[in-house]
């Protein structure tokens, strides 16, 4: 208990730590349940879903047509391309109908780990800031080679153009990899 001089209240200072000490209590237990020990599992996952080895050589072969071709934001395909804009047009040339946003794509199709990563399967990364899990940014992988995910995407700065995993900028922002039916 705490005596004020001035008005003489007594102020009880059990519920405010009460208060303090639940809320503390709830905001560990909340941590606790997004920091997850790394899955072993996770390394292993692979989709049920299986692409002819033909469509996905096609795929890539129909997007490696645009590479070098500039970026611009909001993409006006086949002139010009951003991330997703260049994989919804790609995807679309093959029945497939995605969203026209590097977030909105990252809800379709099912997890693969990166070491069961495929030709024709999408890789999502966060965008210029490497500390969020937000996705801003997407690509087509085009081939794998050791522990190396190569892809085709949009870049600001290059226009469309095929970039790896071991690339510094891409290795801090690497998300996950997720497969589509074509």
């Amino acid at each position: 208990m705490v005596h004020s001089r001035k008005t003489h209240t007594v102020i009880n200072l059990k519920r405010p730590f009460k208060v303090f000490a639940a809320s503390l209590l709830c905001f560990v237990l909340l941590s606790a349940t997004l920091v997850q020990p790394e899955n072993q599992s996770f390394n292993t996952v692979q989709s049920g879903i299986v692409n002819d080895s033909f469509k996905t050589d096609s795929l890539i072969q129909w997007a490696s047509q645009y590479l070098k071709k500039p970026y611009c934001y909001g993409a006006n395909p086949p002139q010009c391309f951003d991330c997703s804009g260049l994989v919804n047009h790609v995807f679309k040339q093959f029945g497939v109908s995605l969203p026209n946003s590097s977030g909105a794509i990252a809800t379709n199709g099912q997890f693969v780990s990166f070491n069961h990563a495929r030709k024709g399967d999408l890789i999502f990364f966060n965008g210029r800031q490497a500390n969020t899990e937000t996705v801003g940014h997407v690509g087509i992988v085009t081939h794998m080679q050791s522990d190396t995910i190569f892809f085709i995407h949009a870049s600001v700065q290059s226009g469309v153009i095929v970039s790896h995993t071991k690339e510094a900028y891409y290795s801090q922002r690497l998300l996950f990899v997720k497969r589509v039916k074509l």
